[in-house]
């Protein structure tokens, strides 16, 4: 059963939570000071620490600092009231796991402890592969230094070391097995006799990880009698699909040469990192869509109505005053104010839209260049050009991903913008190669040299991070997190879209987002 502590000064917050927890199985232990916690710490070993920021005796994140320099493995959660964007910063610095913002659903409690424990579990894991590499490696280069009448000698008592391995283990000669242990045919689910002298590994790869296997072995020099070192996804007998690390050095087998690898089954490592890395990009697109969500349904419920009835009323009027060219207008009025609408309702429809499509790029950056009319610095501020590509293919992607990821940039452009004298935003789309680029230039201040190596990094901006810094003196100034571009990077980079830029201070900026056009490698949702 797992242990969890929790730190927090209100008995009543230690109490429900504890209550909580503890109908979820967990064993929990709970303290209102840091001196408390140190004590607890002494005797129990803990998956999970719940810290609240405020204490009567030290600060959370003081606490945390210090159980860290201890040598504590538990994995910390921060209790606070406060969203601040600096607490969120000073965590990601610390290490923390996660924090929780007052008040939470027990639900989202549940998962942030659920997610911890399963990072626990597989740290651990991960310590105890990282113990069983180097104790394999060493193995494997002291087996390298011997000679074959060594080798010969000492066979049996190292074929019952590595047929107990808790790796897979395998010699290769010629392109084919001439040995695999116990654990190697149960990571691929096959037999001994099925393997030896008759399949490689290549037989379980695709060709892409068995052209960079084989480079592996090109790169294991007997001179050298070094390891190389790869990952790549193998397919089992059966057809499942195992992520596998693999170690490979070369060695004398029965008087030639030959290669010995160690393959470990790290396939529920890199599914939890997937799981994570999807966890974060869902978070950060519900709430994009929501706002949109809301923004649509606003406008249609609050404008709708009203438009309805003054088309109403100028089609009757019409229909008596035929004659009167205002009602003309007041008509024309009406059917592009209903046209915007439904623009903005579609637009909130394919945002939500999660299964990979056919996207045209002209498209969509037409509907997200309309719907930044709504912003009126943009509308009455920016002039625009939009250069769309003739004949452009296709790309496949999921079209929130997109349409989220280019907005952000085209909306970095329009800050850039803000204190120009000039402000003109040029959008182009076109082929290079087998690519279709989507260029969105600038003519605002610039990316000086000394920042363009950090522009991707997580929470660095230009802009300032507190709106309070600037709105005083000037109401509308663009505010920032840094998290934009960071965000756009990892979202596009599954589907091999790169980001480049060219910019010169003083002049303005170039994005380039180089899309391919036949992406179909975008993880699951």
């Amino acid at each position: 059963m797992h242990r969890i502590l929790i730190l927090d000064d209100d008995a009543d917050i230690r109490d429900t939570l504890s209550a909580f927890l503890e109908k979820e199985n967990y064993q929990v232990d709970h303290c209102g000071s840091g001196l408390e916690a140190e004590s607890f710490l002494k005797k129990h070993t803990y998956a999970v620490i719940l810290v609240d920021i405020f204490l009567p005796d030290i600060s959370g994140i003081d606490f945390v600092q210090q159980t860290k320099k201890t040598g504590c493995k538990s994995q910390f959660v921060f209790i606070t009231g406060s969203s601040d964007i600096a607490l969120a910063r000073k965590a990601v610095q610390l290490g923390v796991f996660d924090y929780l913002v007052k008040p939470f659903k027990n639900s989202q409690l549940l998962q942030v402890v659920r997610n911890a424990i399963m990072k626990n579990y597989l740290e651990e894991e991960k310590e105890s592969l990282e113990r069983q590499k180097n104790l394999y490696q060493q193995e494997l280069e002291k087996l390298v230094e011997q000679k074959a009448a060594a080798l010969s000698e000492s066979e049996s008592k190292y074929q019952n070391l590595v047929e107990q391995s808790l790796a897979g283990v395998f010699i290769m000669q010629d392109n084919v097995f001439k040995y695999v242990n116990r654990k190697f045919c149960e990571i691929l689910e096959c037999r001994p006799e099925d393997m030896l002298d008759k399949k490689s590994l290549s037989d379980f790869i695709n060709a892409d990880a068995n052209s960079l296997f084989q480079h592996l072995l090109d790169n294991t020099h007997f001179s050298e009698t070094k390891t190389a070192d790869m990952e790549f996804e193998a397919r089992t007998s059966s057809g499942k699909t195992r992520h596998l690390k693999i170690w490979a050095g070369p060695i004398f087998f029965q008087g030639k040469e030959a290669v010995e690898g160690i393959i470990i089954d790290a396939t529920e490592e890199q599914n939890a990192k997937l799981r994570q890395q999807q966890l974060e990009l869902e978070l950060m697109n519900e709430h994009k869509l929501a706002a949109i969500g809301q923004l649509a349904a606003g406008i249609a419920h609050n404008l709708n109505t009203p438009i309805a009835v003054i088309q109403g009323n100028a089609e009757l009027l019409q229909l008596k005053h035929p004659e009167l060219e205002e009602v003309d207008k007041i008509l024309a009025q009406t059917r592009r104010m209903n046209k915007l609408i439904q623009n903005l309702i579609i637009k909130g429809k394919k945002e939500q839209e999660k299964e990979l499509t056919e996207l045209d790029i002209n498209e969509l950056l037409n509907q997200e260049l309309e719907f930044l009319n709504a912003n009126l610095f943009y509308k009455h501020k920016i002039k625009k050009v939009f250069i769309p590509g003739e004949n452009l293919p296709k790309i496949e992607g999921i079209y929130s991903d997109f349409s989220q990821s280019i907005l952000n940039i085209i909306q970095n452009a329009i800050d850039a913008m803000y204190d120009s004298q000039e402000k003109l935003l040029t959008v182009r789309t076109y082929m290079d190669n087998k690519t279709v680029v989507v260029s969105i230039s600038d003519t605002g201040c610039g990316i000086p040299e000394d920042i363009k190596a950090h522009v991707f990094e997580p929470f660095f901006t230009t802009k300032p991070s507190n709106p309070d810094e600037e709105t005083i003196i000037r109401p509308n100034h663009p505010v920032g997190t840094g998290l934009g571009l960071s965000l756009v990077h990892n979202i596009l980079s599954p589907y091999g879209v790169k980001i480049d830029f060219e910019s010169e201070t003083g002049k303005g900026t170039t994005f380039y987002i180089r899309i391919p056009f036949k992406v179909n490698n975008r993880p699951d949702a």
